[in-house]
């Protein structure tokens, strides 16, 4: 892949996505950890209790809900900025080819067949997050949904994993390339070439 040149488009998405794809990382794990609703909710509960206000542990859990609902409708907008990107990526990808081969030529060596399967199933995955997260925004909250929505939850909260997964293939990738016969690919995604 070392003679790989990447358009200014295609440059650009990729660091367009990569950022926003960072962003919205950032409000998983802060909503997952610091901004827990539960812990939230046990501050609030514990600072108003040192002034004689005794509050549910629902209720508590209910504040701290809100206290973080900011960060949540900042990842359902970057999620939104990110449906954007990829059906543009996928736009680009149809007018002027894609950067990887196809994982199923029966000619590709192993480790090029390796690095475009993990592609494949980025895309794969990565558009199965932005349908699911789609639906759980979407999705009536009648009765009829309480499934289908319950499921999208579920398989959108997996994205966490693959994401994670994704950006270690990646930079690892990009590592073992740079000291290998790929060098110079990080600087052509960056400044072209």
């Amino acid at each position: 892949m070392a003679s790989t040149s990447y358009t200014k488009a295609h440059r650009i998405l990729h660091w367009l996505i990569a950022g926003v794809f960072l962003f919205i990382l950032l409000t998983v794990l802060l909503r997952q950890n610091w901004m827990n609703k539960t812990q939230v909710g046990a501050i609030v509960a514990q600072k108003l209790s040192d002034k004689g206000i005794k509050l549910s542990p629902k209720d508590a859990e209910s504040i701290g809900k809100a206290v973080r609902y900011p960060m949540w409708r900042y990842h359902v907008w970057a999620g939104y900025v990110l449906i954007g990107l990829y059906l543009i990526r996928m736009l680009v990808f149809r007018l002027q080819g894609s950067t990887f081969k196809s994982p199923f030529k029966k000619q590709l060596p192993a480790k090029e067949r390796f690095k475009s399967m993990i592609y494949v199933v980025f895309y794969i995955c990565f558009g199965l997050t932005l349908l699911t997260g789609m639906l759980i925004v979407w999705l009536p909250r009648g009765e009829a949904f309480i499934e289908a929505h319950h499921i999208a939850k579920l398989i959108h909260i997996q994205a966490l994993y693959y994401s994670v997964a994704f950006i270690v293939l990646h930079l690892g990738g990009l590592v073992l390339g740079e000291l290998g016969k790929d060098k110079g690919i990080i600087s052509k995604m960056i400044h072209g070439g």
